[in-house]
């Protein structure tokens, strides 16, 4: 988040931007009493990760022979011709090379140092490649999130394949385009999942959210530059997911598709680059308004006042502004687990100092060892904007209160919320400020917002889940972020 000052300097400094496709995890063998795949991989070391990456590919190119024909006019799906390829990406960093029944794959014969920490579908010769190294970025994502994140992520790469099925790689689409669809599919597969119609992830539902929150840690990196916009910010590829799911594949493969609008974008200031796009937690909580020239004050909560009122107003309704006060716990209420609330008797959102210092910091993200592309995950980074979502949800719940007379305890009183702080953070999604915005968000924050609405906002600590998962979370915030106050 940042307030704006009286003049922008644009940023030249470069942000580091970690390339690749989807992110491919370790994991175990299938569940259940189905057995473990049995396909052919070049390279395959046995391993419990290659062995579900057979699973997960398995089970998504069953989903794909009976949902193709409703996307390509009644053919069957064609099969991969290319096949698939398993590689130890240590190897090749120590090697130079790749083993030579892993070389002759098409996008390795191009550059060997591409799957390194990688996996991804190459067009060259269709097929399907992945690093399996247990120290590199898919072996950590699998060990922490589990092994439904394989699943999506394989998904998503059989994505890439349906597209150049389809003749949709001819059309010379943006990146960001091509690789929001191959989510959009992973999606779709999920949904599957959840019926219990993955044989291999039967009753792994309750892992979705955990699963989500991999994939947005395997995100890339806020580009330095609008030319290298990829695979989107995280918040790009969560709602694609959630539209696949709730959607299907004839949306995901639809001309339609592509009217959608990202919210990836590179940093505008060298200040903001240089802090991360994160103000200090003191400035998050400061609920005093911006000085004039963009120093003092948190601007947050002004700013939450600022939009509400206008909202309030436009149905001839009047706002009180809402209140923040620091105590163990809110005011009202008869949790005794909740540190951060609405109360509807004071109209003030509480929070306790150590949960808003763990919501602070509870960014995930990685660190990759050049040299040897090992990664470590990285937990509790600064996110102040996952903070901020949560003072976000709490004036939807005074706007449930306040506007509307309704609950502010229930299920519906925590998605209403979630939907309501979706339409805020639209509205101060901005590049740059103006004279009715000075306080905007920066190009991370929606990262942020999502993980928020994964971990941190369904805690007991917090509002608790109330019947929700952190999907049904992120389908509310999208929903209002893209479709504004009137859908929630």
């Amino acid at each position: 988040m940042r307030r704006i000052p009286r003049s922008i300097t644009v940023a030249l400094s470069a942000a580091l931007v970690l390339t690749g496709c989807a992110k491919v995890v370790d994991g175990t063998g299938s569940i259940g009493a189905v057995a473990n795949a049995n396909l052919a991989v070049i390279g395959d070391s046995g391993s419990a990760f290659d062995t579900t990456v057979k699973n997960a590919l398995s089970d998504v190119e069953g989903f794909w022979r009976a949902q193709y024909p409703k996307v390509s006019g009644g053919k069957p799906l064609p099969e991969l011709k290319g096949g698939l390829f398993s590689v130890d990406g240590l190897a090749v960093v120590q090697n130079g090379s790749a083993p030579s029944d892993v070389a002759k794959e098409g996008c390795v014969q191009r550059d060997v140092n591409f799957i390194v920490d990688n996996g991804a579908y190459c067009r060259i010769d269709d097929s399907i490649i992945w690093d399996r190294n247990p120290n590199h970025l898919f072996g950590q994502l699998q060990q922490h999130y589990g092994p439904l994140v394989t699943g999506l992520i394989f998904a998503h790469e059989f994505g890439h394949a349906i597209q150049q099925r389809l003749g949709v790689f001819d059309r010379h689409l943006p990146t960001i385009d091509t690789e929001s669809e191959a989510d959009c599919a992973a999606g779709a597969w999920a949904a599957s999942m959840l019926q219990n119609q993955a044989p291999h992830f039967r009753g792994m539902q309750a892992q979705l959210d955990n699963a989500l929150e991999g994939f947005l840690d395997g995100r890339d990196s806020t580009p330095d530059q609008g030319q290298n916009l990829s695979h989107g910010d995280g918040f790009d590829r969560l709602s694609a997911i959630a539209d696949g799911i709730t959607k299907g594949v004839t949306f995901c493969y639809s001309p339609d598709y592509f009217n959608r609008k990202f919210t990836e974008r590179p940093f505008v200031t060298d200040t903001d680059l240089q802090q991360g796009g994160n103000e200090p937690m003191a400035q998050v909580l400061d609920p005093s308004p911006p000085t004039q020239g963009g120093g003092g004050g948190g601007g947050l909560q002004p700013d939450l006042n600022r939009f509400w009122a206008a909202a309030a107003k436009s149905i001839s309704k009047t706002w009180q502004d809402v209140k923040i006060a620091e105590a163990p716990h809110p005011k009202c209420g008869s949790s005794a687990t909740s540190e951060f609330g609405y109360c509807p008797d004071d109209n003030t959102v509480y929070y306790s100092s150590s949960f808003a210092q763990a919501a602070y910091n509870s960014l995930p993200d990685i660190a990759v060892e050049k040299s040897t592309g090992n990664v470590t995950l990285l937990f509790n980074q600064p996110a102040d904007f996952s903070l901020g979502t949560l003072f976000a949800v709490g004036w939807g719940m005074a706007v449930r209160h306040q506007l509307f007379n309704r609950t502010t305890d229930d299920k519906a009183a925590l998605l209403a919320a979630v939907c309501y702080s979706g339409a805020y953070s639209k509205d101060i999604n901005l590049a740059q400020g103006d004279k009715t915005h000075t306080f905007i968000l920066s190009p991370p924050d929606l990262d942020e917002a999502s993980s928020a609405m994964l971990t941190l906002v369904g805690q007991d600590r917090a509002y608790s889940a109330r019947g929700t998962s952190g999907l049904d979370r992120i389908q509310a915030f999208v929903k209002g972020y893209n479709g504004g106050l009137s859908a929630c």
